[in-house]
């Protein structure tokens, strides 16, 4: 039998509105992980994951090398299966085969288009546009690990060629052909020169080219925040977040229309929590190994500290422009 204990002994951060549901899912999927021993939990909840922060790693080898800012590798084949078990097949992030169609629907996809995804991780968004579409998708992912699990999984259904997927340094951005649509979700933010990113993405669109992308980024300038300080610290890759003014400002610098800027945090925050909820309520009915367990705890406080950093004034944005015909 688990013991009781009374939740507001335990040290979770402050995550507002959302934060009782997830404070007591995360609550119950850690004493499932421990079993029964309070102290235990408590000298987990006091220490800080991810190691030394003085081991850190630049950004050129951490992309180059699939590892975190801590020299670890960013993904294994168990946080994999823990990750799609949250956002389903061929996701490891939020939004699944319901969403992307409405998330990419300003593009107009059709057969005769091409289209760059530029953080295609597992391919699952560059497949399921395939399938609705019938696009010619190029899925390009940071994550060297990720890319040839995605690659394989697109071979598995016959899309190695309409929806391939490759390794690539967002830092270090080249690429030979223009292509219709460009389309990335929540890679951003992790990059750390925007400007030289985005003036190598301006010249791979053709005219009349569009750019669609999510990411997460400030309303305004922060200033100091401890809940968004902590957010930093646990990211896996050191964050860069721009201001929602900064992306419109360069967007049309490079002389892109900017259509749509738009406030998608409310349905990105309903997805986690629904995903959740959901893996919760898989564990309870089965066994799984002491490794998978880790890797259960250890995404539920990422996307953790993603809610927190959220409730503190992180938002996720949309925006969609166009490339003048001239």
């Amino acid at each position: 039998m688990l013991r009781r204990f009374n939740l507001p002994t335990l040290r979770l951060p402050p995550l507002g509105k959302a934060g009782h549901l997830f404070r007591e899912l995360r609550f119950r999927l850690v004493c499932w992980w421990e079993g029964y021993d309070l102290d235990a939990y408590r000298h987990w909840a006091g220490a800080r994951p991810g190691g030394d922060p003085s081991a850190e790693m630049d950004a050129e080898t951490v992309a180059g090398q699939g590892l975190d800012r801590h020299g670890k590798p960013l993904w294994s084949a168990t946080r994999i299966e823990v990750a799609e078990k949250l956002w389903g097949e061929g996701f490891v992030s939020p939004g699944g085969v319901e969403f992307i169609p409405e998330l990419v629907k300003p593009l107009g996809l059709n057969p005769a288009m091409s289209v760059l995804d530029l953080h295609a991780e597992l391919g699952g968004a560059a497949r399921v546009m395939v399938s609705a579409f019938g696009t010619w998708i190029t899925g390009l992912e940071p994550n060297p690990l990720l890319a040839a699990e995605g690659m394989d999984r697109s071979k598995k259904v016959g899309m190695g060629k309409q929806a391939p997927i490759a390794p690539y340094d967002p830092n270090d951005f080249k690429y030979g052909k223009r292509v219709d649509c460009i389309f990335a979700k929540e890679l951003f933010f992790s990059v750390g020169n925007k400007d030289k990113f985005l003036d190598a993405l301006e010249r791979s669109l053709k005219p009349r080219g569009q750019f669609l992308f999510t990411d997460y980024v400030f309303v305004q300038n922060p200033g100091q925040n401890a809940a968004l300080d902590r957010w930093r610290s646990r990211e896996p890759v050191e964050p860069h977040p721009w201001t929602v003014a900064q992306y419109e400002s360069a967007l049309r610098q490079r002389n892109l229309d900017l259509r749509v800027s738009e406030d998608v945090t409310d349905q990105h925050k309903g997805h986690i929590m629904v995903a959740i909820q959901q893996l919760y309520a898989f564990i309870e009915k089965h066994d799984v190994e002491v490794h998978t367990k880790q890797a259960v705890k250890d995404e539920v406080e990422l996307w953790g500290s993603r809610l927190a950093a959220i409730e503190a004034g992180l938002r996720l944005y949309r925006f969609y422009a166009l490339k003048p015909s001239s």
